[in-house]
Protein backbone atom coordinates (compact mmCIF):
# COMPACT_ATOMS: atom_id res chain seq x y z
CA UNK A 1 0.00 0.00 0.00
CA UNK A 2 3.13 2.57 0.85
CA UNK A 3 4.51 1.51 -2.41
CA UNK A 4 1.45 2.52 -4.42
CA UNK A 5 0.72 5.81 -2.64
CA UNK A 6 4.35 6.30 -3.44
CA UNK A 7 3.72 5.89 -6.97
CA UNK A 8 0.99 7.95 -7.63
CA UNK A 9 2.57 10.51 -4.96
CA UNK A 10 5.32 10.56 -7.64
CA UNK A 11 3.44 10.56 -10.97
CA UNK A 12 1.45 13.55 -9.76
CA UNK A 13 4.61 15.47 -8.17
CA UNK A 14 5.88 14.85 -12.11
CA UNK A 15 2.27 15.88 -13.67
CA UNK A 16 2.67 19.45 -11.56
CA UNK A 17 6.38 19.97 -12.59
CA UNK A 18 5.42 19.28 -16.28
CA UNK A 19 2.50 21.35 -16.18
CA UNK A 20 4.00 24.11 -14.59
CA UNK A 21 6.92 24.28 -17.73
CA UNK A 22 4.13 23.41 -20.24
CA UNK A 23 4.34 25.92 -23.01
CA UNK A 24 2.67 26.14 -26.19
CA UNK A 25 4.61 27.10 -29.37
CA UNK A 26 4.10 28.05 -33.23
CA UNK A 27 6.67 27.16 -35.81
CA UNK A 28 7.65 28.16 -39.14
CA UNK A 29 10.19 26.85 -41.79
CA UNK A 30 11.92 25.50 -44.69
CA UNK A 31 12.06 21.68 -44.74
CA UNK A 32 13.47 20.55 -48.47
CA UNK A 33 12.95 16.86 -49.09
CA UNK A 34 14.66 13.68 -51.07
CA UNK A 35 13.13 10.97 -52.59
CA UNK A 36 15.44 8.09 -53.27
CA UNK A 37 14.00 5.47 -54.97
CA UNK A 38 16.14 1.79 -55.86
CA UNK A 39 14.43 -0.10 -58.69
CA UNK A 40 15.47 -3.66 -59.02
CA UNK A 41 15.14 -5.22 -62.09
CA UNK A 42 16.51 -9.21 -61.71
CA UNK A 43 20.23 -8.60 -60.34
CA UNK A 44 20.37 -4.76 -61.52
CA UNK A 45 19.23 -1.63 -59.04
CA UNK A 46 19.20 1.70 -59.92
CA UNK A 47 19.18 5.05 -58.11
CA UNK A 48 17.57 7.49 -58.47
CA UNK A 49 16.69 10.77 -56.75
CA UNK A 50 14.14 13.57 -56.87
CA UNK A 51 14.07 16.48 -54.59
CA UNK A 52 11.66 18.92 -53.76
CA UNK A 53 11.13 22.31 -51.42
CA UNK A 54 9.38 21.80 -48.50
CA UNK A 55 7.60 25.14 -46.59
CA UNK A 56 5.92 24.18 -42.91
CA UNK A 57 3.93 25.97 -40.28
CA UNK A 58 2.44 24.73 -36.95
CA UNK A 59 2.30 24.46 -33.09
CA UNK A 60 4.18 22.78 -30.82
CA UNK A 61 3.01 21.59 -27.09
CA UNK A 62 5.96 20.61 -24.90
CA UNK A 63 5.21 19.23 -21.76
CA UNK A 64 8.17 19.57 -18.88
CA UNK A 65 8.99 16.52 -16.99
CA UNK A 66 11.45 17.81 -14.18
CA UNK A 67 14.14 21.11 -14.88
CA UNK A 68 15.08 20.13 -18.20
CA UNK A 69 13.23 17.11 -19.54
CA UNK A 70 10.46 17.68 -22.16
CA UNK A 71 8.35 15.77 -24.59
CA UNK A 72 7.05 17.88 -27.03
CA UNK A 73 4.03 16.92 -29.41
CA UNK A 74 3.76 19.00 -32.78
CA UNK A 75 1.22 19.04 -35.36
CA UNK A 76 1.90 21.02 -38.52
CA UNK A 77 1.31 21.09 -42.10
CA UNK A 78 4.07 21.13 -45.13
CA UNK A 79 3.71 21.86 -48.88
CA UNK A 80 6.51 20.79 -50.90
CA UNK A 81 7.10 21.73 -54.67
CA UNK A 82 9.28 20.90 -57.55
CA UNK A 83 9.20 22.79 -60.77
CA UNK A 84 10.99 21.16 -64.15
CA UNK A 85 11.65 21.91 -67.59
CA UNK A 86 13.03 20.57 -70.30
CA UNK A 87 13.24 20.71 -74.33
CA UNK A 88 13.27 18.30 -77.51
CA UNK A 89 14.40 20.46 -80.83
CA UNK A 90 14.30 18.94 -84.43
CA UNK A 91 14.25 20.57 -88.04
CA UNK A 92 11.45 21.70 -88.30
CA UNK A 93 9.49 20.62 -84.58
CA UNK A 94 10.24 21.18 -81.30
CA UNK A 95 8.60 20.50 -77.90
CA UNK A 96 8.50 22.51 -74.62
CA UNK A 97 7.73 20.30 -71.63
CA UNK A 98 6.63 22.07 -67.67
CA UNK A 99 6.62 19.68 -64.98
CA UNK A 100 5.01 20.82 -61.47
CA UNK A 101 4.86 18.36 -58.49
CA UNK A 102 3.00 19.73 -55.55
CA UNK A 103 2.36 18.07 -52.10
CA UNK A 104 0.73 18.77 -49.16
CA UNK A 105 1.26 16.60 -45.57
CA UNK A 106 -0.04 16.80 -42.28
CA UNK A 107 3.37 16.08 -39.46
CA UNK A 108 3.41 14.60 -36.00
CA UNK A 109 6.65 14.69 -34.59
CA UNK A 110 6.94 13.20 -30.79
CA UNK A 111 10.57 14.69 -29.43
CA UNK A 112 12.02 14.48 -26.22
CA UNK A 113 14.35 16.82 -25.53
CA UNK A 114 16.72 17.83 -22.58
CA UNK A 115 17.43 21.43 -22.60
CA UNK A 116 21.06 23.11 -20.99
CA UNK A 117 20.57 26.62 -19.87
CA UNK A 118 23.35 29.02 -20.52
CA UNK A 119 22.44 32.30 -18.25
CA UNK A 120 18.90 33.52 -17.35
CA UNK A 121 17.34 34.12 -20.78
CA UNK A 122 19.06 31.82 -23.54
CA UNK A 123 18.98 28.32 -23.53
CA UNK A 124 20.37 25.17 -25.58
CA UNK A 125 17.94 22.16 -26.26
CA UNK A 126 18.76 19.26 -27.66
CA UNK A 127 15.88 17.08 -29.26
CA UNK A 128 14.94 13.92 -30.69
CA UNK A 129 12.32 11.18 -31.49
CA UNK A 130 9.80 9.85 -34.20
CA UNK A 131 8.01 12.21 -36.70
CA UNK A 132 4.52 10.72 -37.71
CA UNK A 133 3.53 12.03 -41.91
CA UNK A 134 0.23 11.68 -43.83
CA UNK A 135 -0.21 13.17 -47.63
CA UNK A 136 -3.59 14.99 -48.37
CA UNK A 137 -2.80 15.87 -51.42
CA UNK A 138 -0.21 14.95 -54.31
CA UNK A 139 0.00 15.95 -57.86
CA UNK A 140 1.89 16.51 -60.93
CA UNK A 141 0.67 19.01 -63.69
CA UNK A 142 2.46 18.88 -67.16
CA UNK A 143 2.28 21.56 -69.39
CA UNK A 144 3.55 20.26 -73.26
CA UNK A 145 3.99 23.02 -76.10
CA UNK A 146 4.40 21.62 -79.42
CA UNK A 147 5.71 23.47 -82.44
CA UNK A 148 5.69 22.11 -85.96
CA UNK A 149 6.77 24.46 -88.83
CA UNK A 150 4.47 27.46 -87.00
CA UNK A 151 1.58 25.31 -85.64
CA UNK A 152 2.00 25.38 -81.70
CA UNK A 153 -0.67 23.44 -79.62
CA UNK A 154 -0.39 23.68 -75.80
CA UNK A 155 -1.59 20.24 -74.15
CA UNK A 156 -2.00 19.89 -69.90
CA UNK A 157 -2.08 17.06 -68.12
CA UNK A 158 -2.76 16.10 -64.31
CA UNK A 159 -1.07 13.38 -62.77
CA UNK A 160 -2.59 12.47 -59.25
CA UNK A 161 -0.21 10.85 -56.27
CA UNK A 162 -2.62 8.92 -54.13
CA UNK A 163 -5.94 7.97 -57.18
CA UNK A 164 -7.08 4.58 -56.60
CA UNK A 165 -4.40 3.13 -58.79
CA UNK A 166 -1.43 4.62 -57.70
CA UNK A 167 1.36 2.62 -55.65
CA UNK A 168 2.71 5.78 -53.64
CA UNK A 169 2.10 5.53 -49.76
CA UNK A 170 0.65 8.20 -47.73
CA UNK A 171 1.77 7.31 -44.55
CA UNK A 172 5.58 7.64 -43.61
CA UNK A 173 7.50 7.62 -40.17
CA UNK A 174 10.83 9.60 -39.69
CA UNK A 175 13.32 9.93 -37.04
CA UNK A 176 14.11 13.15 -36.53
CA UNK A 177 16.42 14.72 -34.38
CA UNK A 178 18.86 18.78 -33.64
CA UNK A 179 19.10 21.25 -31.88
CA UNK A 180 17.36 24.55 -30.82
CA UNK A 181 18.64 27.73 -29.66
CA UNK A 182 15.89 29.73 -27.76
CA UNK A 183 16.48 33.15 -26.28
CA UNK A 184 13.28 34.51 -24.11
CA UNK A 185 10.47 33.30 -26.11
CA UNK A 186 12.01 32.88 -29.25
CA UNK A 187 13.31 30.10 -31.17
CA UNK A 188 15.94 28.99 -33.80
CA UNK A 189 16.17 24.85 -34.55
CA UNK A 190 17.32 23.29 -37.13
CA UNK A 191 18.09 19.44 -37.75
CA UNK A 192 18.23 16.22 -39.47
CA UNK A 193 15.02 13.40 -40.70
CA UNK A 194 15.44 10.10 -41.86
CA UNK A 195 12.34 8.33 -43.34
CA UNK A 196 11.59 4.75 -42.28
CA UNK A 197 9.14 3.52 -44.33
CA UNK A 198 9.18 2.86 -47.90
CA UNK A 199 6.72 4.86 -49.77
CA UNK A 200 6.13 2.79 -52.85
CA UNK A 201 3.88 -0.64 -52.32
CA UNK A 202 5.94 -2.39 -55.38
CA UNK A 203 8.13 -4.54 -54.85
CA UNK A 204 10.80 -4.21 -56.66
CA UNK A 205 10.60 -0.63 -56.27
CA UNK A 206 11.61 1.16 -52.15
CA UNK A 207 11.11 4.41 -52.29
CA UNK A 208 12.64 6.52 -49.07
CA UNK A 209 12.14 10.60 -47.45
CA UNK A 210 14.89 12.84 -45.79
CA UNK A 211 16.10 15.79 -45.53
CA UNK A 212 17.09 18.76 -43.54
CA UNK A 213 15.04 21.47 -41.83
CA UNK A 214 15.56 24.78 -39.95
CA UNK A 215 12.59 26.86 -38.54
CA UNK A 216 11.73 30.14 -36.83
CA UNK A 217 9.07 29.47 -33.22
CA UNK A 218 8.10 31.71 -30.81
CA UNK A 219 6.43 30.51 -27.39
CA UNK A 220 3.44 31.45 -26.71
Amino acid sequence: MKKTIAVVACVAAMFVAGKANAQLGINVGYAPVTLSTATTVGNTTTNTTFEMDGFFAGVTYNYGFGKNLGLAFGLQGRYNTKTTTGNVNVIVASANEKSTTTQMLFDVPVLINYSLPIGSDIKLTAFAGPAFSFAIYGNKHVTTTTTVLSNTSTTENDYPMYDDNSTNSRFDLAAAFGLQFQYTNFRLFGGYRIGLTDLDTRDNIKTTSAGLFVGLGYNL
